[in-house]
């Protein structure tokens, strides 16, 4: 018998727990223990790793109590990792990439001999690309060669003649990649072959699709919400740098000034939902800033503001997946303040869902005519959930998971 561990990192691990927070009360009502083990010092490197990558390298408190039975466990090196997958004889659910620093805990897994899995299934879209400014050149050369060069290139061809060990099966929501992936010769033979990095593929539905089957919450069209993204955050300072206090100012009177006319115009409250990995401290001089004054700002409780939201605006949040699943009206915003980064990602989402994207600065328009055309783009989410999020419909995919984690993995 097996048992099952989520290798993840623990810098921003509240927001891994708050993301897959229903994921992890599954796996707790189904197997006797579940580890969640510390990868940060398997890599290489691991402390100018965390000072040079796009990583807070502060821990935080975890914020939630976690089931009994899911157990912390924070491993000093590559040897106490062997002794403990060796004594526990684990199922690895892997949540750690590909870039030169994971490679050592790559080569600890095919070490070890573990089987591993891959759970893809919060529908969101990553390796949104980034203009990386020569701000710092050890960061720059990082992300360009450390980060880009063997995540994209030297990894895979390790995968493919053997140092790296292949994942066993991959879950995934997203329909849509596994058939640009067969029209591609290239992918399409590797994925034939069994040469790319997991060995089978698993369509299955999104964690925001399951959540919408369990959901205990009332939907309700009581609020206006706003889903932010720091201006300088750590992420984007490293990239590009400080944006100056004058864009900042000048991009958060825009913001409420247009999020105060949408309260107004339909008389519903704003309630600004931040990002989880946002520090308490960071949090707290947001506030205090007084940038979105009369607003409420909240902090993990997206969902549910997301469930009693009239209306939702968003620059690039992933949490727009699950505005779109309720099938909630949407606005993507951008202003001129925002970086050359902010700017292209915002429009990804919009593209891709079908809602409208706009500049808020001087917005202008009219209630009826607005209300009307957002009503109107509801019906082309259908696409993008078909493709992203929901294959079976009345099949959670964690109950998919599961199953197929005890039949296939003896996991206990």
């Amino acid at each position: 018998m097996r048992n099952l561990a989520f290798l993840t990192s623990f810098y921003n691990l509240n927001a891994t727990l708050n993301i897959r927070e229903d994921f992890f009360k599954s796996l707790s009502k189904n197997f006797k223990i579940i580890y969640i083990i510390n990868s940060d010092k398997l890599n290489f490197f691991s402390k100018f790793e965390a000072k040079y990558s796009f990583k807070r390298s502060i821990k935080d408190k975890i914020y939630k109590k976690l089931p009994g039975n899911i157990r912390m466990i924070d491993l000093k090196d590559g040897r106490d990792f062997l002794n403990f997958t060796r004594k526990k004889n684990l199922l690895i659910i892997n949540n750690i990439g590909k870039s030169f620093f994971r490679l050592k805990i790559h080569f600890l897994i095919k070490k070890s001999k573990c089987k591993q899995i891959y759970i893809n299934n919060l529908g969101s879209i990553g390796g949104m690309k980034a203009h990386i400014e020569l701000k710092n050149p050890l960061r720059f050369f990082n992300y360009n060669l450390f980060q880009n060069l063997f995540k994209k290139i030297i990894t895979p061809l390790l995968i493919i003649f053997g140092f790296v060990p292949r994942i066993d099966l991959h879950f995934t929501c997203k329909k849509k990649e596994l058939e640009n992936a067969k029209k591609n010769l290239l992918r399409n033979f590797l994925l034939k072959n069994k040469l790319l990095y997991a060995r089978d593929y698993k369509l299955i539905n999104s964690r925001s699709y399951d959540a919408l089957l369990t959901n205990k919450i009332k939907i309700e069209e009581k609020y206006i919400v706003h889903c932010n993204a720091e201006m300088n955050g750590p992420h984007e300072i490293e990239t590009r740098g400080r944006l100056s206090e004058k864009n900042v100012k000048n991009h958060y009177f825009h913001l409420r000034k247009f999020l105060s006319k949408l309260s107004s115009d339909y008389k519903k409250p704003v309630v600004v939902c931040v990002h989880p990995n946002i520090k308490k401290k960071d949090l707290n001089d947001f506030k205090k800033s007084k940038y979105l004054k009369g607003f409420k700002i909240v902090q993990f409780k997206t969902k549910y503001y997301l469930y009693k939201s009239f209306l939702v605006t968003s620059f690039d949040s992933s949490s727009i997946v699950d505005a779109a699943i309720l099938r909630k009206r949407i606005i993507g915003l951008w202003s001129r303040f925002m970086d050359i980064n902010q700017i292209e990602h915002s429009k990804t989402y919009p593209k891709l869902i079908g809602y409208q994207r706009i500049n808020f600065e001087n917005f202008n328009y009219d209630k009826k005519n607005l209300l009307k055309l957002l009503n109107k783009n509801l019906i082309k989410y259908s696409s993008f959930i078909k493709n992203y999020h929901c294959h079976k419909k009345n099949i959670k995919g964690i109950d998919e998971i599961i199953s197929i984690i005890k039949r296939k993995y003896d996991c206990k």
